[in-house]
């Protein structure tokens, strides 16, 4: 690739991700002292945030179908949340009654998102891509943290927490090719959800 002025563009490539053990800690830093694992304390310790709640369930369906020693660092960027052993890309979507904030009802339960455009891209690659939005993964696994007693909340719990697995095609029916699916929809279709223990089975 060349510049507008013809002459080679330097790429930077992506710096490859390694796993942190949270003991790392910050240098430079004076006599302050403060590690990661802080770090994670302090921005993550809020795991029914809608802003981890998405990762958080990633992870659980990770471990159904892994050994955690063989689950590689979260990327954010892929057209799938998931690669199943066998190579299947999956997609995770997650949705909650109990929020985070203070609520008078409990959140109605729609998951959204269900196509997407190529979400990683970058010029030093290629150009931008023109493709319109669409189902990218073989295989769409609908989290709900079904749990509704504040009290008892505990997003831990796999007993609290149930799974509808829906191969692409089905997902496209069901939607009518549409972008989202809501929890009533498929009460009305008879689609049973699923334990945690039972996710992998569903999903190989």
């Amino acid at each position: 690739m060349f510049s507008h002025r013809g002459h080679p563009k330097k790429m930077y490539k992506r710096i490859p991700v390694n796993k942190l053990t949270g003991q790392e800690v910050f240098k430079n830093s004076g006599d302050k002292k403060f590690s990661v694992l802080e770090f994670w304390r302090y921005g993550f310790s809020n795991l029914n945030s809608n802003v981890l709640r998405g990762a958080l369930a990633e992870f659980i369906v990770e471990n159904a179908l892994r050994e955690n020693s063989g689950i590689d660092v979260r990327n954010p960027w892929g057209d799938s949340d998931v690669i199943a052993p066998k190579g299947k890309k999956i997609e995770v979507k997650c949705c909650s009654y109990i929020q985070d904030w203070d609520q008078n009802y409990f959140s109605k339960i729609l998951w959204s998102g269900l196509k997407a455009k190529s979400l990683y891209w970058s010029s030093a690659v290629s150009a931008f891509p023109r493709s319109p939005a669409d189902y990218k993964s073989d295989i769409y696994v609908l989290a709900l943290f079904k749990h509704q007693d504040p009290a008892t909340l505990d997003i831990l719990d796999m007993s609290q927490w149930c799974f509808w697995v829906l191969p692409k095609d089905r997902m496209k029916e069901i939607t009518k090719n549409g972008n989202s699916i809501s929890l009533k929809r498929l009460e009305k279709l008879e689609e049973k959800p699923i334990r945690f223990q039972d996710l992998a089975e569903q999903i190989q």
